[in-house]
């Protein structure tokens, strides 16, 4: 449609210049025939016709003009050839003459303001136009502000949503816990002055010390999140060899994989890597992906790889042989209060991975999983390119 309006406004701006060009030639072919045919042959009731052309081509100074020169000749005309001593006010062709001078005056005015009514009409149409326009630009910039606050809108519905599973579940998980100190503190009392029980007491205090710290570990990832969800993470960069950071973190590991008689080990790097990024929050995140393939692993191992990918990026892999997760719960795994394997009883309180994720995007990077039941998991942890350091960097920065 635009296109289209373009293309007329395009004909018509060419179309009026050709009319003011024919209304000069007409108005001079009509002079002309005037001038050569007889008095009889009163050629000026015509002379409108050069007018209406000028008209058409917007031109009010040359509408005026042709008025002005064509009254000239209708009279000069009329001048030239009548008979001397013939003139006279009531003489016919005089009369004939006056009147067309008349009806020219008459046109000029009715053609002059036509013209005006024409613009001003166009003027209007181009101020709504200007107006649609903007209306369009104002109504696409609603739509958008309201796709924006629907995005929000959802986003902190969702949010509230799981802030309020987060908190549904740690007080129902809280809740055992707590009964269980509850119950040890009061046999505690009731066996403290019993010498009958007095074995027991040892057993029931560690019981008691463990619940604790359980619940104290709940407490603290669930201050983690609060934490880097309010944006409140401070992030402690330094330049690092990540295959010292790997080989670090699967030493103090080493220990869980062999009470489980598991293998765990550093596949070599071609080149060595250095990064910079948070070692520590880097090194929280391999370990709790390392301690959840352990945890699931029956037989076989661990292993961590690490490769530069074709667009700069670092990948680090955390590959087990363990029991797999299916394809509808790894969509749930990052989430707050998920269990890798819902069957399996707890060992912890499901926020690990969710940490795992949101200290990933802190960096910059991202962290997934592929799996298949039966064939073992390997977890990816994605760092961006500007976390790679060339040697050149290396060396400016230990001087």
């Amino acid at each position: 449609m635009n296109d289209k309006n373009s293309l007329l406004a395009l004909l018509h701006r060419r179309a009026l210049p050709l009319a003011g060009i024919l209304a000069i030639s007409l108005a001079v072919i009509e002079v002309a025939v005037d001038w050569l045919t007889w008095i009889e042959f009163n050629e000026a009731i015509v002379y409108t016709l050069p007018l209406i052309l000028a008209a058409a081509a917007r031109n009010r100074k040359l509408l005026w003009r042709l008025t002005a020169a064509l009254a000239v000749m209708t009279f000069a005309v009329y001048y030239v050839q009548i008979p001397a001593g013939a003139f006279s006010i009531k003489e016919p062709y005089f009369i004939d003459r006056a009147l067309a001078a008349v009806t020219l005056l008459t046109t000029a005015i009715l053609l002059h303001a036509w013209t005006l009514a024409i613009d001003a009409i166009e003027r209007q149409n181009g101020e709504l136009t200007a107006a649609n326009s903007e209306l369009v630009r104002l109504r696409d910039e609603v739509v958008r502000q309201n796709e924006e606050l629907d995005i929000r809108r959802r986003e902190a519905e969702e949010a509230n949503t799981r802030k309020s599973r987060m908190l549904a579940t740690a007080s129902h998980d809280i809740r055992s816990p707590l009964n269980a100190i509850n119950l040890m503190a009061q046999v505690l009392r009731t066996s403290a002055g019993d010498p009958v029980h007095y074995a027991d007491v040892s057993r029931m205090a560690e019981r008691l010390q463990a619940n604790v710290l359980s619940m104290a570990d709940l407490v603290s990832e669930v201050l983690d999140i609060s934490t880097i969800d309010l944006g409140a993470t401070e992030m402690h960069q330094t330049l690092f060899s990540l295959e010292d950071l790997l080989v670090e973190e699967c030493q103090i590991l080493q220990p869980l994989a062999e009470s489980r008689g598991l293998y765990l080990s550093v596949e070599p790097f071609d080149n060595e890597l250095r990064v910079f990024t948070d070692r520590v929050k880097l090194g929280r995140v391999i370990a709790n992906l390392v301690t959840n393939a352990v945890k699931f692993t029956d037989a076989g191992g661990v292993t961590l790889m690490t490769e530069k990918t074709l667009d700069g990026q670092i990948s680090i892999r955390v590959c087990d042989t363990g029991r797999g997760i299916s394809a509808d719960h790894q969509a749930r795994i990052f989430d707050e209060f998920t269990q890798v394997r819902p069957t399996d009883a707890r060992g912890g309180w499901g926020l690990g991975l969710a940490i795992c994720r949101r200290l990933a995007a802190a960096m910059g990077g991202s962290i997934m999983v592929e799996s298949e039941l039966g064939k073992g998991s390997t977890f990816f942890i994605r760092l961006p390119a500007s976390c790679v350091h060339s040697e050149t960097a290396i060396g400016t920065s230990a001087n």
